[in-house]
């Protein structure tokens, strides 16, 4: 296996209704818990040139306040020269967008409305074992959320994901890696909805 075309998935994503109030600006805490699926193909998404591609995942997010959301993103992790943070026998990936180290962006949809939230991880590692099958994984993140539609334009805030999975498949063609699992976790932050929004 070249692990260097290696990118595991992390993030999970929320969407929620009736949490701020007309004509005013309003901050709302929340917490979700997240399930989904992960695939590393050839997305031809390599910002930093490394020759590896950011991977793509999905799944739907259940929240408190409660309300339904799908998410897609992608995500390009890069891998570290050896486990800092992850047990031994692990490999270690991060992201660190402040340092232009690996990069993700997110789009989560609400169930009924179709608004929808952008987000980014600023900085987040990920885990994976190989010696086993299924081979497990894991991720801790950080999020920004950068925007959205509907009453979610203009949204900001933050919120902290962590994940636990597995590979349920992986190889590799003409040198690039490919794999396919699944993750289940929680998240929780803050969102902030500009003034107008709900009206």
């Amino acid at each position: 296996m070249n692990s260097k075309h290696l990118s595991i998935t992390t993030a999970l994503f929320f969407m929620f209704a009736g949490a701020v109030g007309a004509a005013e600006t309003k901050s709302t805490k929340f917490h979700c818990t997240v399930s989904g699926t992960f695939a590393d193909v050839e997305t031809n998404i390599d910002t930093n040139g490394d020759g590896a591609s950011a991977n793509l995942d999905k799944g739907i997010s259940n929240c408190t306040p409660t309300e339904r959301s799908f998410f897609q993103e992608e995500t390009e992790w890069i891998l570290q020269a050896g486990p800092t943070t992850c047990p031994q026998g692990s490999l270690e990936f991060h992201i660190d967008e402040d340092a232009v180290m690996g990069q993700q962006r997110s789009v989560s949809t609400n169930e009924k409305t179709g608004d929808q939230v952008f987000a980014r991880i600023a900085s987040g590692t990920s885990c994976v074992n190989f010696s086993t099958f299924p081979s497990p994984t894991s991720t801790s993140t950080h999020h920004e959320i950068i925007g959205g539609t509907g009453r979610f334009t203009g949204a900001t805030g933050t919120y902290d994901s962590q994940t636990t999975g597995s590979y349920q498949m992986f190889g590799a063609k003409n040198g690039v890696f490919g794999g396919f699992g699944q993750f289940t976790g929680t998240t929780d932050g803050i969102v902030t909805v500009p003034e107008g929004n709900n009206e």
